[in-house]
This record gives structure tokens, C-alpha cells and sequence, in this order.
């Protein structure tokens, strides 16, 4: 069912996206040549109106220096023959009557200027305007202009050579406009499948992870872009789960084998039970066995719990402001028994009081931790040091010893649930110490770290905020 959707809803995307890329290119397009038109149509009249200027300064230059019959020439010629159907002049004195005027013929219902245009015009630039007449398909530009103290020009052209270039032009434009309308579809096409090929690469590689392939990873095109970053975190997050399945493989292998132990211990005393001595002492002694593994078994389970729980934060913390010198110090004589027995000396510097808030039983069980697994590893005659520096914002405990040391291949490893070393092996408990200290030491909002040198010991170190974020 989901394999046939998939394809469905990647085509009805790549669909909506080609069409929202069609409409872009073809809008785009669209307003790229309108621009052109009316930018090239604001031309043409920019330079019809400059023309009509320049000619009422010609008309002004021609009645100084020669009179006003030069300039009624002038009309005349520039009238003459189909130049009478398209141009017209008209000459009026300051007080509004008609000086000299062309052939109007084709001009029928050219209106009379306005009172006001006499005064506005003395000394002043242009006026221009454009009129629609009844007779006449296309518009006419009028100019009107003093000339003197004493004269005012009105002259006109009609804009039909201006109406046929501005409709020639469209016509161009048109074949522009429908290429760009029909080529945005493949290019919105290509750009749909270009833009959704690293999604398509990141759903062919889940389906493949899906029916099992782990190993597979999404190919990382370009150069930290959206997509790329997209592959990356989700190859980061392939390599984590991976990560987590096989840590959740081993666990279970090392569980299973922690579990065998006690179950076999069990079943061997239950046995020899049946098989030999029934008295009440053989009674006992397998309920005492019983008893003891059954404890190691709760204990292992219990304390497994105890750290999802933790690195889950489903605990909630009882957070006191304690002593935790007194807690450590505490901790280094609780194990004075112990170390005694090993022939191992503790060593502890502690100053008097370094005040943290935290929950005090967790705090003891992983400084409890550290100390108890420094004493598994130190041979007889070795040494345990314990150190509490005051640093400020943070607390630091270190916990150092002479024994066999870590590997450095297997410090990175010795903080996961019942991992053992193989020099571990021989040592009782269940690799579930660690792991605790480090999750009451996050939970804390704080951190353990591990130097180590093989045949020279070990020195873990527990940082802890004075108080919590």
C-alpha cells in the first residue's frame, strides 16, 4: 500500500511544483516585456512632446530675428500637402484673439484655449496636452507655448505614426510572450525534477533501509545547501540508529550471557539436589544458592532499569543542598573495609565543606561506583586516591589508582551497559557500575571522563555543576 502511494504523491508534488515554476517563469516573463513596452511606448511620447517643444522655440528664434511673416511662412510650409492631415499651427495674441491659423479641416471640434492658458504660458515652459476629436481615429498632442510678450503658439500632431509603431511593437511582443508561456512548462518541469531528485534519493534510500539494507547511506550533492544539509542529518541519523541497534545487540548478547551464569548455577544446584543427598541440609543449601543468584539476578534488572530510567529523565531528582565532602568522605570509609582486605590504601583529600545541590543518594552511588570499581582493578599493595577541588561554578571529584589500566581502544567503550573488558573478566559484577555513574552524573546536568594508562592505572574524573540550569 505504501509503496504505491509514494510514487502517487511525489508525482502530484513534482505536478504542483512544475506549475507553480510554469507560473513564475510565465509571470516573470510576462512582466519583463510589459515593462519593455511601456518603458519603449513612454519613449515614443517623451519624444513626440520634446519635438513640439523644440518647435515652439524654433517658431520664438524665427519671430525675432524675422518677423511675424517669416513665421506664417514657416506654418504654411509645414502644412503644405498630407502634412495639412497631421499637423496644424495656431498663432493668438496675449488678449485671445486669432493672429494667423492653418487649415483646420481636419481638425473639426479643436476647442478654443482656455482664458487661463494665456497667463500660464508667458515666460513659462509648454503646456502640453492630448485631445480625442469626433472625426479622427487617433489622438492629437497639443502644444502650446508664448513665442513673445505678445504671442502664443498652440500647435498639434497627430499620434497616429506614434498608435502604428506602439501597435507594431505589440505585435513583436506577442510571439515573446507566448514562447515564454510555452516554455514554462518543461523549464518548470526540469526544475521540479531537479529540486526533488535529492528527496527522491533520500526515499529510495529509506525503502532500501527498510527491507534491510543498514548500510545504505543518501548520496550528499552540493555545497551545504538546503538538501544537502537535509542528506546529512539524515545519513547522521542512519549512522546513529545503526549505532543503537547494534549497541542493542550487544547488550542483549551480554545480557543473555550475565543471565546464563546464575540460571545455570541454579539448575546445577537444583541437580545435584535431585540426584544426591536429599537431607534438609542439601534442602537448604539450594535455597540459600537459590536465594543468593535470584538477588544477582533482581540486582542486574533493578540497576538496568534504574539507568534507562535515568538517561530518560523520567526520574525525577530529589535535590537537597548537600555536603559533598561529607558525602565523599563518607564514601572513603564506608570502603575502608574493603581496601583493607585488598591491601590497597585509600588516600583522600577533601577539603572541610564544598556545598552542591543534587540528590544525595544518586551522588553516593556513583562516587560509591567509581571508588568500588577503582579497588576491582588495584593489585595489593597499590593505592586509591580520592580528590574533591572546588572549581568555582563546578565541582570536581577524581578518582585515581595504580592498577592495570585501560586499553585505549576500550576507554570509549567502558561507560556502555555490561561491557567488560577481557582483563574484567575474572572480576565479580555485572558491567552495569559505570553506566550508572554516568547517567546520575548527567541527570545532574554534569560529566565523567576517563585517562588511563595500561599497567599504570586509571584516573576517572567526576565534574559536577554547585547547582542545577
Amino acid at each position: 500500500m505504501s509503496s504505491e502511494t509514494s510514487p502517487r504523491q511525489g508525482r502530484t508534488l513534482a505536478a504542483r511544483l512544475t506549475l507553480w515554476y510554469a507560473g513564475a517563469f510565465a509571470a516573470s516573463s510576462m512582466l519583463a516585456l510589459s515593462v519593455a513596452y511601456f518603458l519603449i511606448v513612454a519613449h515614443v511620447r517623451e519624444r513626440t512632446d520634446e519635438d513640439l517643444s523644440d518647435d515652439i522655440e524654433e517658431f520664438s528664434e524665427l519671430l525675432r530675428t524675422d518677423g511675424l511673416g517669416r513665421v506664417e511662412e514657416e506654418m504654411r510650409l509645414d502644412t503644405q500637402g498630407d502634412q495639412a492631415e497631421t499637423e496644424f499651427y495656431r498663432l493668438w495674441s496675449k488678449d485671445g484673439s486669432l493672429v494667423l491659423g492653418t487649415d483646420l479641416a481636419q481638425f473639426a471640434g479643436l476647442p478654443a484655449p482656455a482664458d487661463s492658458l494665456f497667463q500660464s504660458v508667458i515666460g513659462a515652459e509648454p503646456v502640453l496636452a492630448t485631445v480625442d476629436l469626433p472625426r479622427r481615429e487617433h489622438s492629437v498632442r497639443i502644444a502650446s507655448g508664448a513665442i513673445s510678450d505678445d504671442y502664443v503658439i498652440e500647435l498639434g500632431e497627430s499620434l497616429e505614426d506614434d498608435d502604428e509603431f506602439v501597435a507594431g511593437l505589440l505585435g513583436r511582443f506577442a510571439a515573446p510572450a507566448a514562447g515564454a508561456v510555452l516554455l514554462a512548462m518543461p523549464i518548470g518541469w526540469f526544475m521540479a525534477r531537479r529540486a526533488l531528485h535529492p528527496v527522491e534519493s533520500v526515499t529510495r534510500t529509506a525503502t532500501e533501509i527498510a527491507a534491510g539494507a543498514m548500510d545504505r547511506r543518501v548520496a550528499v550533492r552540493g555545497q551545504g545547501d538546503e538538501l544537502a544539509r537535509l542528506a546529512q542529518a539524515f545519513n547522521a541519523m542512519l549512522d546513529r540508529i545503526q549505532a543503537l541497534v547494534s549497541g542493542i545487540r550487544e547488550m542483549s548478547d551480554n545480557l543473555a550471557h550475565d543471565l546464563r551464569s546464575p540460571l545455570t548455577r541454579i539448575r546445577a544446584a537444583a541437580e545435584m539436589s535431585l540426584s544426591g543427598d536429599r537431607s534438609d541440609s542439601a534442602r537448604s543449601s539450594l535455597a540459600a544458592t537459590a536465594t543468593e543468584e535470584c538477588d544477582r539476578l533482581l540486582e542486574m534488572i533493578d540497576t538496568n532499569l534504574e539507568i534507562t530510567e535515568t538517561e530518560s529523565g523520567a526520574v525525577r531528582l530529589d535535590r537537597v543542598e548537600i555536603d559533598l565532602a561529607e558525602l565523599v568522605r563518607d564514601a572513603c570509609e564506608l570502603f575502608q573495609t574493603v581496601a583493607e582486605d585488598r591491601k590497597v590504601e585509600i588516600c583522600a583529600e577533601i577539603p572541610a565543606r564544598c556545598m552542591l545541590v543534587g540528590d544525595r543518594q544518586r551522588l553516593q552511588r556513583a562516587i560509591a561506583n567509581l571508588i568500588d570499581n577503582a579497588l576491582k582493578y588495584t593489585p595489593a599493595t597499590g593505592r586509591v586516591t580520592v580528590t574533591l577541588s572546588d572549581r568555582g561554578s563546578e565541582v570536581q571529584v577524581d578518582v585515581a589508582d595504580t592498577g592495570v589500566g585501560i586499553p585505549y581502544d576500550e576507554t570509549a567503550r567502558i561507560f556502555e551497559r555490561f561491557y567488560r573488558s577481557d582483563g574484567s573478566r575474572s572480576q565479580p559484577g555485572n558491567g552495569l557500575g559505570l553506566s550508572l555513574s554516568l547517567a546520575n552524573a548527567r541527570a545532574h546536568g554534569g560529566r565523567i571522563s576517563v585517562e588511563s594508562v595500561p599497567g599504570r592505572g586509571s584516573t576517572f574524573t567526576l565534574v559536577l555543576p554547585r547547582r542545577p540550569a
